[in-house]
């Protein structure tokens, strides 16, 4: 472990669990709570509320993801400064996948945010890029939780 990451380790690790709290939590929210409203609302009251909620998301989420990306690198060169011995262990190979994972999800938000600001964003591509962003941040809690435990 590097001088920074061991002396900044304990930080670190909790600014990543926070943040990846908040990223995780809101995407739950709007995946499992979210969704299903839209049979109990209009259609106008619906697009009301989520794009107020996508609004104020929008003021924090990215630097919640510049937060949880930065502090996860961290945390990876940290428990790896040599990338090339991952795949050695367990813990290694776990996180490998995490990382594929966390890859996909930034994949997605960069494609949203891009989407969003061409105004080529629609109902059924949001829809699919909250799944597979939700989809991957359940396995990403499986996978932290085997890491820790293998």
């Amino acid at each position: 472990m590097s001088d920074f990451a061991n002396e900044h380790y304990l930080i670190i690790q909790i600014l990543h669990l926070l943040s990846a709290m908040t990223f995780g939590g809101v995407v739950i929210f709007e995946v499992l709570i979210l969704e299903s409203l839209h049979g109990r609302f209009s259609k106008a009251t619906m697009m009301e509320i989520e794009s107020g909620i996508i609004r104020r998301a929008r003021q924090f989420m990215p630097v919640v993801i510049v937060v949880l990306y930065s502090t996860g690198i961290l945390l990876l060169r940290a428990h790896f400064p040599d990338l090339s011995i991952m795949p050695q262990s367990s813990f290694g190979r776990l996180l490998m996948v995490k990382v594929a994972f966390a890859a996909v999800v930034l994949v997605c938000f960069v494609s949203a945010m891009t989407l969003h600001f061409l105004n080529k964003m629609n109902p059924s591509i949001f829809k699919a890029i909250h799944l597979i962003v939700f989809s991957c941040v359940i396995a990403i809690v499986v996978l932290a939780k085997a890491m820790f435990s293998a």
